[in-house]
């Protein structure tokens, strides 16, 4: 049995999440199709790195990862397949191979181009024939041409002052039920603490505790914060929900890219 997962912008009120997967079905039959997400912000690579990087690993390998972001080709952002850690993706050379292939060292990467009857979907009419190929287990270095580097992508992250009584950090993601996780890693908050003190900064917000569960506060609608699931930090209301009440990016006017400081005393 092959995976082929989606992850895309396109969210669901369309065709083309529809348009994909038949496709993906006429070329690979017996394949099990995986939605990731169709709700990636329009265009957002961070975003699509943060999900695709904390959900791809569960999957068994040899799973073909399709990421319908961002994908249009240009003389500068090519179209790539990569292998890594067992697993392949698909997608434009925007960013993501990057992010995601940052650091480690079994990774191939190979151009490709289909030549799609219409260059404006290539998700539908390009991306899922490298599919098939992978899924009919045709070798990668008859697929697309070897190469060495992908486009590269700036992104922020955490800073320890030089005297090490601060961590900057900012909003990476804002999850479903409006919590705003932060890129500072429990490791890093650790290894600057060392046993102090500290004040941790949402939005003006200041935190002075940091929780180990949710339930630990076991009062509805108040803020706190705590190291999520995947040891990063990030501020919560208990309870929340972004339908009615409301969660901590909007009742705390948190957004993504906002800014967040600990300061160790």
């Amino acid at each position: 049995m092959k995976i082929i997962t989606l992850t895309t912008d396109f969210g669901l009120r369309d065709y083309s999440v529809a348009a994909v997967k038949g496709a993906l079905y006429n070329k690979c039959p017996n394949a099990t199709i995986v939605d990731i997400s169709h709700y990636i912000s329009p265009f957002n690579i961070l975003e699509t790195f943060y999900i695709l990087q904390n959900s791809y690993m569960h999957f068994p390998k040899g799973s073909i990862h399709i990421i319908g972001v961002d994908t249009e080709r240009t003389a500068t952002k090519k179209h790539l397949l990569m292998s890594l850690n067992g697993h392949y993706f698909i997608g434009a050379d925007n960013g993501i191979f990057h992010l995601l292939s940052e650091n480690c060292t079994n990774v191939a990467l190979y151009e490709f181009d289909t030549q799609p009857s219409t260059p404006l979907f290539p998700t539908l009419y390009s991306f899922t024939s490298i599919a098939e190929q992978i899924y009919k287990e045709t070798p990668l270095n008859q697929i697309g041409i070897p190469i060495e580097k992908c486009n590269s992508v700036s992104y922020f992250k955490p800073e320890v002052s030089t005297d090490e009584n601060f961590i900057h950090g900012i909003i990476i993601y804002i999850d479903h039920y409006g919590n705003a996780v932060s890129n500072i890693s429990h490791s890093l908050f650790e290894e600057t603490r060392k046993g102090r003190n500290f004040e941790v900064i949402f939005n003006l917000y200041s935190f002075k505790k940091i929780y180990n569960n949710y339930s630990e506060i076991n009062d509805d609608g108040k803020m706190m914060i705590l190291f999520n699931e995947l040891n990063l930090l990030q501020c919560s209301i208990y309870k929340s929900d972004t339908r009615s009440v409301g969660g901590a990016s909007s009742l705390l006017g948190i957004n993504c890219l906002d800014r967040v400081i600990v300061q160790f005393k």
